[in-house]
Formats: structure tokens, C-alpha cells, sequence
């Protein structure tokens, strides 16, 4: 098993650049839901060769960020108002189990603190992992203004909902992250809403 120290000194690959670069670009909606990716397009933006950006794409592909299709083609994944629809009702459930953990516990978030913050301190860091992983699905499908104003909706949330964790108070927290989950609903459907045709 590698050391935190030994994975810092090791240099990074190629395409682990052109697939981190790509990612902030489809999170900013520079390449939106559906928008073709060509790699010889990206190779001669990036002034590298279609090798790295392949493997990238490969790397984006897995996380679920873009849809590879053989012989067709690479685009950004295209997520329905319905499938954020499922995936903000999943992230609320779990998000649920997270929050009653943490009011259990008394452990409320240092801060500022974020969504992933919050759900540390519900002690399981699978559970949060998957949730951030099906947040960055909702994030990629509704755009960097519902990204910003989730936050602003969380940080007007976090300091009740934290009072209510640090008293270890579960229902009130339930019902905090409830109405903050929502909240979020209706913001993300009124995003999808606004979005232009990929």
C-alpha cells in the first residue's frame, strides 16, 4: 500500500492532466450534456497526441462523466430531469441515514462546511463517497449556477442543522436535512428546466 508521500511524489501522467482539465470544463458547462467530444479536436486544443486523451476520456468514461460509444464516438453524459429526479431522492435518503448517525453521535461539522463535510460526520465514508458521486451526476446534469446556488441553499441550512447535531437532536436534524433535500429538488428541476438543448 502506498503512502500519502510516495503517491504525492509520483508524477503525474498525461492524461491524468487532460482528464482533470476536461472534468472541470464539463462541470462548467463549457462541454454540456450531449456535446461530442472529438479527440482530435481535444488533442489539438491540449497541443498533445489522441493517446492521452483517449485514456482520458477512458478515465471520465468510468466516473460516469461522458458516454463512450465504439466506433461512434465520445460525448458529455446526458442525465433526464428524471434520472436527477431518482438521484436526488437517493442522495436524500442516504443523506438522511448520514445526518441521523451524526445527531446520534453529537458530531457536527467544523467551519464552513459543505455537503461533504456534513456527511463525514455521519462516520462512513463509503456512504459519503457514494453520495458525492451521485452528487457530481446532478451537478454535471443541472449546471454550475445550480451548483452555486445548492451551496448557498446548504449554508443557509448548516447552522440549525448543525445546532441540532451538536445536541444530539436526530429527529430535528431529519427534519432540516429533509427540507433541505427538498428545497434542492425544486431547484434542480427548475435548473433542468432552464437548461438549452444539448
Amino acid at each position: 500500500m502506498k503512502s500519502e508521500s510516495q503517491d504525492w511524489l509520483r508524477p503525474r501522467a498525461l492524461y491524468e492532466s487532460v482528464a482533470e482539465s476536461l472534468c472541470t470544463r464539463i462541470f462548467a458547462h463549457e462541454f454540456v450534456p450531449g456535446c461530442p467530444l472529438d479527440e482530435n479536436e481535444l488533442a489539438r486544443s491540449y497541443g498533445v497526441s489522441r493517446t492521452p486523451v483517449r485514456e482520458a476520456l477512458k478515465v471520465l468514461g468510468r466516473e460516469g462523466l461522458v458516454d463512450i460509444e465504439p466506433r461512434r464516438g465520445c460525448c458529455v453524459a446526458e442525465l433526464s430531469a428524471a434520472d436527477v429526479a431518482g438521484l436526488l431522492s437517493v442522495i436524500a435518503m442516504l443523506g438522511l441515514h448520514a445526518v441521523r448517525e451524526a445527531a446520534h453521535n453529537g458530531i457536527q461539522p467544523a467551519k464552513p462546511a459543505g455537503l461533504a463535510e456534513l456527511l463525514e460526520c455521519g462516520g462512513n465514508r463509503y456512504l459519503t463517497d457514494t453520495i458525492l458521486r451521485l452528487n457530481d451526476k446532478v451537478q454535471l446534469a443541472c449546471g454550475p449556477q445550480f451548483s452555486a446556488a445548492d451551496a448557498a441553499l446548504l449554508a443557509a441550512a448548516m447552522p440549525a442543522l448543525s445546532a441540532a447535531l451538536a445536541q444530539r437532536q436526530p429527529q430535528r436534524a431529519e427534519h432540516l436535512w429533509t427540507t433541505y433535500a427538498q428545497d434542492r429538488h425544486w431547484l434542480a428541476a427548475r435548473h433542468i428546466a432552464s437548461l438549452p438543448e444539448g
